[in-house]
């Protein structure tokens, strides 16, 4: 009756835990399952009553395909008193042949050190590797870090994804001292941290907010995370580990910051338009009332003029006329700029024969103050480029000479260079006024003119800007206040691929 109480007092015992346990004889037949066990075996629990059976009956151990239930119990026969299942093992059952990964251990119970039974304690793990898989597919899409922290030992244990994404080396275990994890924090972050860190430590309140920082990558960049953390407190209410995550918000603030690039550009650019409206109002009335005040005045005072006031009035309408002409082709270019619709055709271009074209039509604007000619090497010299609006930069640095040059000479060309023999330099150098050595930065820019009160909307040579870096050129300036300027484009002969 007493051993009877006892065997039940046991099977109760094994029937309440949580893990299957099987029980085996010295020879290796299994004697006794729990109730767990009967469960994930799917067998009834009148089996117990024919047992013992041999264990290839109910179930099977395998790793890498192989049983290795038989090679597990012979080791244990053989003297070894525990023996725990390698990673990736599965049982299957021999009712419906269901397969599932399991963790387990065996263990013996001896009297005077012989071997009487053996246990074997297993867990059905098919749940656990579901929601770690779902756990870490999800950290791993979104970049979220969890970690931990144990206040008695003040170190970090850390997601191992987490060193891999900074770039640096992991701790022993995947942990970090307190020293070393404030080490990686910005200085500008570190109070807000300790500040967090109080919070949670007090065990009063938890810290509910994010913080964001950034943390030191390995490549010595920095990079922007949020974290958030709670603790887990002991049974008088102190806190005895922090629990947390971090996110990787690095992606948002190149985003925001993006953003605010593109607002200050789209301020930027209202500014400029406006500045453009009141700019343009003022450049094209100006001509433009020339044009109708003179032609009145030859219209309605023909006769009573003299030959010369009647060819000074013509020749001050022509001037004025290809002025407008000049202004209403740079907004029409800046439009088509801003549109990226303005088209470049490539083709085998000879530079001596466009500097000649280009110098006899300027001859018909000529003055006897200045001299307007192109001085050109012996040797002509062909590269691949759009000579249309080659042509047009080569111009408009010319009349750009024209408008600060009273006497002297505006002269343009080629050179190549003999150290980088890849490219040519085409010029226009002048003797006008020159350009302040702290508006050449700037000569280039949109609406930027370094007199206001002379004609020009500002537009010409960021036209040319454009164009040069289009042909796959860079464009420059030197200039002397007093002594004149040169503009220069360095082109390539031959143009690279475009993506």
């Amino acid at each position: 009756m007493e051993e009877n109480k006892q065997t039940l007092y046991y099977d109760e015992l094994l029937s309440i835990l949580p893990d299957g346990v099987i029980i085996f004889d010295v020879g290796g037949e299994v004697i006794q399952l729990n109730q767990q066990a009967l469960t994930e075996l799917h067998v009834h629990p009148s089996v117990n009553e024919i047992l013992p059976l041999p264990a290839n009956h109910l179930f099977k151990l395998l790793n890498k395909k192989e049983d290795i239930l038989s090679t597990i119990l012979q080791k244990i026969c053989q003297g070894e008193k525990t023996y725990s299942l390698p990673e990736h093992t599965f049982m299957q059952e021999q009712v419906d042949y269901t397969q599932f990964p399991i963790r387990g251990e065996f263990a013996t119970i001896r009297e005077e050190g012989k071997l009487k039974k053996i246990l074997f304690f297993f867990r059905n793990i098919t749940v656990e590797l579901t929601q770690e898989y779902i756990l870490n597919t999800a950290l791993q899409r979104t970049r979220i870090y969890p970690w931990y922290y144990d206040i008695s030992r003040s170190e970090f244990t850390l997601d191992d994804r987490y060193f891999e994404h900074l770039g640096i080396p992991a701790g022993e275990n995947n942990t970090l001292t307190m020293e070393e994890y404030v080490n990686m924090l910005h200085p500008d972050d570190r109070q807000t941290m300790t500040d967090a860190f109080v919070v949670q430590l007090s065990g009063n309140t938890t810290f509910d907010k994010t913080v964001p920082f950034r943390l030191h990558r390995g490549d010595g960049t920095w990079e922007w995370f949020e974290g958030q953390s709670t603790y887990i407190a002991n049974i008088s209410g102190h806190p005895y580990r922090l629990v947390g995550i971090c996110l990787s918000i690095q992606e948002y603030k190149d985003i925001e910051n993006t953003l605010i690039e593109a607002r200050k550009k789209a301020e930027e650019s209202d500014r400029l338009k406006m500045a453009f409206l009141a700019n343009m109002s003022h450049e094209i009335r100006t001509p433009l009332n020339a044009i109708v005040g003179f032609s009145d005045v030859i219209g309605s005072s023909y006769d009573e003029l003299s030959e010369e006031e009647r060819a000074d009035f013509v020749r001050l309408i022509s001037v004025n006329s290809e002025h407008l002409l000049r202004l209403i082709d740079d907004i029409l270019d800046l439009s088509k700029i801003e549109s990226d619709t303005i088209k470049f055709t490539f083709t085998d271009c000879s530079l001596k024969s466009l500097m000649i074209d280009i110098e006899k039509e300027q001859a018909v604007k000529s003055t006897s103050e200045i001299d307007i000619r192109a001085i050109l090497p012996d040797e002509d010299v062909y590269i691949n480029t759009d000579a249309t609006r080659l042509k047009q930069v080569v111009c408009n640095f010319i009349n750009n000479a024209r408008k600060f040059t009273e006497k002297g000479y505006i002269h343009f060309g080629y050179t190549v260079d003999s150290i980088h023999a890849d490219s040519v330099h085409v010029f226009v150098e002048d003797t006008g006024s020159g350009i302040p050595q702290e508006c050449q930065k700037e000569i280039f820019d949109r609406f930027y003119k370094v007199d206001t009160f002379k004609q020009g909307t500002g537009l010409g040579l960021s036209i040319c800007k454009t164009i040069a870096e289009h042909l796959q050129g860079e464009i420059s300036v030197e200039s002397k206040v007093g002594k004149g300027s040169c503009f220069s484009v360095t082109l390539p002969f031959k143009r690279q691929a475009e993506d």
